[in-house]
């Protein structure tokens, strides 16, 4: 049977390899997509976690927190790409 915290576990893997697939994909197909816009996304990213102020509980914290480490990775992996 699966503990809470493997689920929590899951739940991250799962989000931040998903959504940085999608960027990935984002970023080939389409030409308007820029750095702005994913820091934008990255800085929404963080207000939306910090107004936690009804207690959204650990696994919607483990979904915010893959959220904000793949846009993390893509605005890293990207800017590495261009230096």
């Amino acid at each position: 049977m699966a503990t809470d915290e493997d689920i929590i576990s899951r739940r991250y893997r799962e989000t931040y390899a998903s959504l940085h697939r999608q960027l990935l994909e984002r970023r080939r197909d389409d030409p308007n997509f820029t750095m702005d816009d994913l820091r934008g996304f990255l800085k929404d990213a963080y207000v939306y976690q910090d107004h936690d102020w009804i207690g959204r509980g650990a696994l919607f914290d483990a979904t915010q927190a893959a959220t904000i480490a793949a846009y993390e990775a893509v605005l890293a992996e990207w800017q590495a790409e261009l230096e």
